[in-house]
């Protein structure tokens, strides 16, 4: 019996994937239980988004792939892939009209075979009500993780950002250092 991505159904029991796999191979389903293949990849080409500014205000529509990936599943059976992404989230900005606001939307966006999918994201919003004429200087980490029931094949995932929304007069808006890694195994022994 051949399982292919369309066909996983994760809800059935690693065991009964492999006793159909092992059944083909002439092996004992007890050779699901041998250790698990563990793949690790770390992004490359990682690049900080600078928001451009003009007169005090952010320039609406920017977005910037932050950091990418490629990880290689066909060799595991029935693949999980754990994304972690982590940054730095940077702005100084003074109020107008007695706010602050920055609104961020951040995506993992998913490649296989030519199809790209928005797999999830993640809304960053800061909103600070204070007396016109204050300044607001943060400087935080940003870090999401994300659990993908990968197909067995060959994928890019890479983080975007997105500027959605923002209030104040602002110096400057970053979001820097980004980092993108994924973890990869099997739910049964590749053989």
């Amino acid at each position: 019996m051949d399982f292919r991505c369309n066909e996983y159904d994760y809800n059935v029991d690693c065991t009964e994937k492999c006793k159909y796999k092992d059944k083909d191979k002439g092996k004992d389903k007890d050779s699901c239980f041998k250790s698990k293949k563990v793949l690790l990849e770390c992004g490359f080409n990682p690049q900080c988004a600078i928001f451009e500014i003009d007169d005090d205000h952010v320039e609406q529509h920017q977005y910037f792939d932050l950091d990418k990936l490629v990880i290689d599943t066909t060799g595991l059976c029935r693949p999980l892939v754990k994304i972690e992404f982590s940054s730095l989230i940077s702005f100084e900005a003074e109020c107008r009209n007695s706010e602050v606001e920055v609104e961020l939307l951040f995506e993992l966006i998913r490649i296989c075979k030519g199809e790209k999918e928005c797999v999830q994201s993640w809304c960053y919003k800061k909103e600070f009500e204070t007396q016109n004429g204050i300044e607001v200087e943060i400087s935080e980490p940003f870090t999401v993780t994300f659990c993908d029931r990968a197909c067995p094949e060959c994928c890019e995932y890479k983080m975007i950002v997105k500027g959605i929304d923002f209030d104040g007069d602002f110096e400057y808006l970053n979001v820097v250092k980004p980092n993108l890694s994924a973890i990869a195994q099997g739910l049964c022994s590749d053989y």
